[in-house]
C-alpha cells in the first residue's frame, strides 16, 4: 500500500536526517521530467498539485495531474502528493 511505503520513506529519512524533496507541478509534462529526473538519481521525492497550479498555471485540476502521474510515475521513488488545500468540497 502507498501509504505504508510513505510512512517508511518518511521516517528512514527523519532517521537519517535526509530531506525528502516535493516538487509542485505547474505545468503537466513537468511530471515526466520529474520522475526521469528521480529514476536517474534513484532519489524518493514527492510529486505536489495545490490549488494555486490549478487556479493560475496550467495543471487544470487535480485529476489532470493525478493521470499525468500515472502516466510516467514509478511508485517506487515517488509518491503523489494534494499540497495546500484549505478546502475540499
Amino acid at each position: 500500500m502507498r501509504s505504508d511505503r510513505f510512512k517508511r520513506v518518511m521516517s528512514a529519512a527523519a532517521n537519517s536526517g535526509t530531506l525528502v524533496p516535493a516538487f509542485n507541478i505547474p505545468y503537466l509534462p513537468m511530471v515526466k521530467a520529474t520522475v526521469e529526473a528521480l529514476k536517474r538519481l534513484d532519489a524518493f521525492a514527492m510529486i505536489e498539485v495545490a490549488r494555486l497550479e490549478l487556479t493560475k498555471f496550467e495543471a487544470r485540476s487535480l485529476a489532470a495531474v493525478a493521470d499525468e502521474y500515472n502516466k510516467w510515475a514509478d511508485t517506487s521513488i515517488t509518491t503523489l502528493h494534494l499540497d495546500h488545500v484549505p478546502v475540499i468540497d
